[in-house]
């Protein structure tokens, strides 16, 4: 069986969905829903790409049986309501993160899902990239002993972006969120979770390097206390004026992960290289995160960045957020 899919919008994450879907023989391409002030760029798409058409109507795509997957690639303030639509018109759908930034949308999304019974994957493409997959797998093999703490950076520079206002959607978000948090945090956040398991308690503080009037807190320190005793951090900026980063340091009673890559191991009680890990990525992100959701249609499974762990992510956000707010720790139980 081939699966018809529509993509929802014509930005970066779009094409690089094109890109990956154009050779998957899986899939056809059947249709890119742009808005009117972008169907010259839909049209140039469905040039290079092969799709079958093009339309500025996204209730087409409700209302078209033909298609049996859509992928979100809309600016994030519209995420919940065009999943929930697509859930409740008979699609899968796959969402580029975030899912959703409130409780009520988490909600709705999650009735459609009960009633339709359809797979829904969130695109946290970073569970399928090998410099994270990989240091997990070493962690769980148990060479380096138990896992203990975990540190996190995600710098990414988004001052002349914004200031440009590139996507002006970053300006809409609800009150009391901050969306550092929602549109680039999370992958932070998930990999945490995917490493360290349950959080139980998070305290955490803001700042503003630059982008206070846009983004309320443009860097975000938080640390976490999970069910297991493990420890973490992570430091999440959209301003500071460094080079790009994003790491994930491990430490083991036997050794550490350092910079998502290195292995140190322990000789007198000193840490000794023991060698790189061996980053090959034979296939890229996207696509594999594309395979394991056509595997869950199949099999009528949930794929591996299902809502529910979306919820959690959206929890554990939700918690740092309230954290700042109200100088606290917080429990997330």
């Amino acid at each position: 069986m081939k699966y018809k899919i529509a993509i929802i919008g014509t930005g970066y994450m779009a094409k690089k969905h094109c890109e990956m879907l154009k050779n998957c023989n899986e899939i056809i391409l059947d249709t890119i829903v742009s808005t009117k002030n972008s169907q010259n760029i839909s049209k140039q798409m469905k040039q290079k790409y092969g799709f079958l058409k093009t339309t500025s109507n996204f209730d087409s795509i409700l209302e078209d049986d033909n298609i049996d997957i859509a992928i979100v690639c809309s600016p994030d303030s519209i995420h919940a309501s065009q999943t929930s639509k697509l859930l409740k018109a008979g699609k899968h759908v796959l969402c580029e993160k975030p899912l959703a930034r409130t409780k009520k949308d988490f909600t709705i999304i999650k009735n459609e899902l009960r009633k339709n019974k359809k797979i829904l994957q969130v695109g946290m493409n970073c569970r399928f990239r090998e410099q994270y997959s990989k240091p997990k797998k070493i962690s769980k093999d148990g060479k380096l002993g138990e896992l203990k703490i975990l540190h996190a950076n995600y710098a990414v520079n988004m001052v002349d972006s914004i200031k440009k206002c590139e996507k002006p959607w970053w300006s809409i978000y609800p009150t009391n969120i901050f969306p550092i948090l929602h549109g680039g945090g999370i992958h932070c956040i998930d990999l945490l979770r995917w490493n360290g398991g349950k959080i139980k308690k998070v305290f955490a503080k803001s700042t503003s390097v630059i982008l206070k009037k846009e983004l309320k807190s443009d860097t975000i320190l938080a640390t976490f206390e999970f069910g297991n005793g493990v420890i973490g951090d992570c430091f999440i900026s959209g301003s500071v004026f460094r080079p790009n980063l994003f790491q994930m340091d491990y430490s083991f009673t036997n050794g550490s992960i350092i910079d998502n890559t290195k292995i140190f191991k322990v000789k007198n009680h000193l840490p000794v290289f023991a060698g790189d890990i061996k980053i090959e990525q034979r296939k890229i992100d996207l696509r594999l995160q594309l395979e394991n959701m056509l595997q869950s249609i199949k099999k009528d499974i949930s794929p591996m960045n299902s809502f529910k762990e979306s919820f959690e992510n959206f929890k554990i956000i939700s918690a740092i957020e309230d954290s700042i707010m109200k100088d606290k720790i917080i429990n997330t139980d």
